[in-house]
């Protein structure tokens, strides 16, 4: 098992309250890998698309397999 860093942008949908970006970002984190853990480090606004843009970054679980290398999802 190790640790993977990477900085992400999101794009915040215009109709999802505030109330639901945690979870948001959680469902977009987890097609990456384990989540151990997040921050938001900037939120952009785009004002022509009406729009932000959600900058994250993030420590993911990677748990080797001995038969592939590295969690694939990440490598």
């Amino acid at each position: 098992m190790k640790l993977e860093f990477l900085e992400l942008n999101l794009e915040w949908p215009a109709e999802l309250n505030l109330l639901c970006l945690k979870n948001f970002i959680l469902s977009k984190l987890m097609v990456h890998g384990e989540p151990l853990r997040w921050a938001i480090t900037s939120i952009t606004n785009h004002s022509k698309k009406k729009n932000q843009i959600i900058s994250v970054e993030v420590v993911f679980i990677v748990i080797e397999d001995k038969s592939k290398g590295t969690n694939p999802v990440l490598n």
